[in-house]
């Protein structure tokens, strides 16, 4: 009986968990699947499987120079901001848990303040202050919302799992003479590989699907346009009948950070699972 018990709790984790997929996953199938029919067979049947799928508007998308803009633009800030934000996170993170000095852990929560601030209540002193730098409508701008808002929740989780790791490892590069920035490269960030992959994949995500900081900082110059931004006025200034070209845009923006995830999310299972083996 109990084993019959063990048996359906399990089923019902998969049942739920498959409810959940369907529910999240199926927008992006439908995505997906859509961007390959006609305009024409999409209004006839907007649910049915496409009967002579084609890359057609893929190709069309792909032909508009600003397209590629916007991809270039995207890649350029999301690598340069997730670079400086895991860096950043990464030392701060080290230091309030490793280095007690008076005032850490005030500082330490000031930090966390951030977490409860709703970026987006920044747009006007932000905009304000991007313009007195002459920065406004230039894509460096999003650097410093895309970091500054991203450090509080990166720092909370890599300081968490630098706590975890044992005193005795750093005492012991300590009596081998190594200095303290030699025990963060050579022993903190190494051990905490599922962490930081962890704050890169968040990071990843959010900087490429922002929208509102990118409509507030660049549009007034359509060649600093990410992706989010640049993809909206693209369906805007297509024809109401050119649904294929638009979900063809739309599931060109969402591939890359997709294939990312997918990719990352494998390799910290194996970190994790490495990291209890040992």
């Amino acid at each position: 009986m109990k084993k019959l018990l063990f048996h359906l709790s399990i089923w019902w984790q998969y049942a739920i968990a498959l409810l959940f997929s369907f529910f999240f996953g199926f927008p992006l199938i439908w995505m997906f699947y859509s961007s390959l029919k006609s305009s024409r067979e999409l209004i006839s049947n907007i649910w049915a499987l496409p009967t002579h799928p084609t890359l057609n508007a893929y190709g069309l998308v792909l032909e508009v120079p600003e397209f590629k803009l916007y991809y270039l633009n995207s890649i350029v800030i999301t690598v340069i901001s997730v670079i400086l934000l895991t860096f950043l996170a990464a030392m701060a993170a080290f230091v309030f848990a490793r280095i007690h000095f008076s005032g850490s852990q005030v500082l330490f929560y000031f930090f966390l303040a951030g977490m409860m601030i709703p970026p987006h209540v920044t747009l006007i002193p932000l905009y304000s202050m991007l313009r007195e730098m002459g920065l406004l409508n230039k894509l460096i701008s999003l650097l410093f919302p895309y970091v500054g808002f991203g450090l509080p929740v990166s720092i909370y989780i890599l300081r968490v799992y630098f706590e975890q790791i044992p005193l005795e490892l750093e005492d012991a590069a300590r009596i081998d003479g190594a200095s303290t920035v030699r025990i963060f490269w050579s022993i903190f960030l190494p051990i905490s590989q599922p962490a930081l992959l962890t704050v890169i994949i968040l990071s990843v995500i959010s900087v490429w699907n922002e929208y509102l900081f990118a409509l507030t900082l660049v549009s007034g110059n359509n060649q600093s346009y990410t992706l989010p931004l640049g993809v909206l006025s693209m369906v805007i200034s297509f024809s109401s009948l050119q649904y294929d070209r638009a979900l063809s845009a739309l599931s060109l923006t969402a591939l890359p950070v997709l294939f990312f995830f997918f990719l990352m999310h494998r390799q910290i299972i194996k970190s994790l699972v490495a990291k209890t083996l040992n």
